[in-house]
C-alpha cells in the first residue's frame, strides 16, 4: 500500500508517545528519517490524568531541541494533531490509533518493548498500515492472529544506539571499580523482585559493581515509589551500587558495561541477548494478596504463556538464598551457555547490525512513493 501526500516538500513524521520509555524505540528511526532529508519529524506527548510523565517528557524532548507538539488538554492536542494532518504517525502502542489520524495518515505500530506480557499480540488497532517486528519468532506468533495490519520484519531499531556508544567513558562516568564484575539490575514494576531480593542484592554488591536501573513506573506511580526510596537509602549505604535517575530513561547503553543481566519480567531479558552475555532471571516476585490467593489465574491473564520456553538461556533464580550462587555460576560459566544465546538473539531480535531504524525508514520510503 502506497501512501501519496499531495503536500509539497517534506513528509511530515510524528512520534506519539504514551510514555517517556518509549523514546529509546523511536529515538534511532527518528534520527534516521532526520538524516535521509526527506522528512520533518515531531513529537508529541500524551496528556495522561497523571501530567507527571507527560511534563517529564517534554522536558527531555525540550533538552534535546527537537520538535514538540503540545497544549494543556488532551482533547485540544488531538485537535492539533489531526489540522496537521501528519503524512506519518507513529504509535508504540495501537489503543484509539483512529484518533490521531486523518484518513490519509499512514499509521505504524513500533512496539515499545519484547518482553513477556501478552498484551504484545492484543495490542491491535484496525486502523493499522503496518507493524514492524523485531524478530522471527513474534513475526510468526502475530501471524497466527490473521491481523489486517502487515507486517514488516525489521529488528530491533532500540538497540542501534550500541554502535554509537563509547563504554569506557561509561565506565568512567560511572566511576566503575575496575577489577570487579558489573552487574545490571533491571527489575520491572510489577510483578517485581524488588521487595524481595533488593537488601540481599545490595548486601553483596561489595563483590562488583551494580547498575540498578528501575523501570519507569517506579519513579512516577505512588504505589511503586516504596522502590525508588528503598534503592536510593541502599545506594547511600554501599558504594559500590549506581542507581540510575528516572531522566537516564535508556537502559541499551548499560549493556555494554555490564557483565552480566539480573531481571525479572522485563524485556530487558531479550534485548541483552544482543551483547551475548549472561542473564539471570530472578523468579521470586512480590504478589499482592489477591494475585498469591490466584497466582495461575493472574500469570494466565498478563503473561504470555509460551515465552517461557523460550527463556531457556537464562539462568533461574527461584530462591533467595541462592541469589549469590546464581550470579557466581552465571559469571564464571560465560562461555557455557553462548550457543544457546546466539540462537535466541538471531529468533527474538533478528538482524542486529544497527541497521534497523534504516529498515524502517527504507519501507515508509516506498510506501510514500519517496
Amino acid at each position: 500500500m502506497v501512501f501519496v501526500s499531495n503536500k509539497m516538500g517534506k513528509k511530515s513524521v510524528l512520534f506519539q508517545i504514551h510514555h517517556l520509555y518509549y523514546l529509546p524505540q523511536f529515538m534511532p528511526v527518528a534520527q534516521a528519517l532526520e538524516a535521509d532529508g526527506n522528512f520533518e519529524v515531531w513529537f508529541s506527548p500524551v496528556i495522561l490524568s497523571d501530567r507527571r510523565d507527560y511534563e517529564l517528557t517534554c522536558r527531555i524532548l525540550k533538552q534535546q531541541n527537537l520538535r514538540l507538539l503540545t497544549a494543556e488538554r488532551e482533547k485540544d492536542r488531538i485537535a492539533q494533531i489531526l489540522a496537521r494532518n501528519f503524512d506519518v504517525t507513529v504509535f508504540g502502542k495501537s489503543n484509539h490509533a483512529e484518533r490521531y489520524c486523518s484518513s490519509q495518515t499512514l499509521a505504524v505500530l513500533l512496539y515499545h518493548g519484547i518482553g513477556f506480557k501478552s498484551c504484545y499480540y492484543t495490542d491491535y488497532n484496525l486502523r493499522l498500515n503496518v507493524r514492524y517486528v523485531e524478530g522471527p519468532y513474534r513475526l510468526g506468533e502475530l501471524q497466527k492472529y490473521n491481523y489486517q495490519t502487515e507486517l514488516v520484519e525489521t529488528g530491533f531499531p532500540k538497540l542501534d544506539i550500541l554502535k554509537q556508544i563509547d563504554a569506557d567513558a561509561l565506565r568512567q562516568k560511572l566511576d566503575l571499580s575496575s577489577g570487579l564484575p558489573t552487574i545490571l539490575y533491571a527489575p520491572t514494576f510489577y510483578p517485581s523482585s524488588i521487595e524481595v531480593i533488593a537488601e540481599q542484592l545490595a548486601q553483596i554488591s561489595v563483590n562488583f559493581n551494580l547498575i540498578v536501573k528501575l523501570h519507569h513506573f517506579s519513579w512516577l506511580l505512588p504505589k511503586y515509589r516504596h522502590q525508588v526510596n528503598l534503592w536510593q537509602q541502599l545506594s547511600a549505604r554501599y558504594a559500590h551500587i549506581r542507581l540510575l535517575p528516572v531522566e537516564e530513561y535508556n537502559i541499551v547503553p548499560y549493556f555494554l558495561v555490564s557483565d552480566l543481566l539480573l531481571t525479572d519480567g522485563s524485556s530487558t531479558a531479550f534485548e541483552f541477548l544482543t551483547v551475548e552475555k549472561p542473564v539471570v532471571l530472578a523468579q521470586c516476585y512480590h504478589l499482592r494478596w489477591k494475585h498469591r490467593l490466584f497466582r495461575n489465574r493472574f500469570y494466565q491473564s498478563r503473561m504470555d504463556s509460551a515465552i517461557e520456553s523460550q527463556l531457556d538461556f537464562a539462568y533461574r533464580l527461584t530462591a533467595t538464598d541462592q541469589l549469590a550462587m546464581t550470579l557466581e555460576e552465571a559469571l564464571r560459566d560465560r562461555e557455557g551457555r553462548l550457543p544457546l544465546i546466539r540462537e535466541k538473539k538471531a529468533l527474538h531480535l533478528g538482524q542486529v547490525d544497527g541497521e534497523s531504524s534504516q529498515r524502517v525508514v527504507a519501507d515508509l520510503k516506498r510506501r510514500l512513493g519517496l
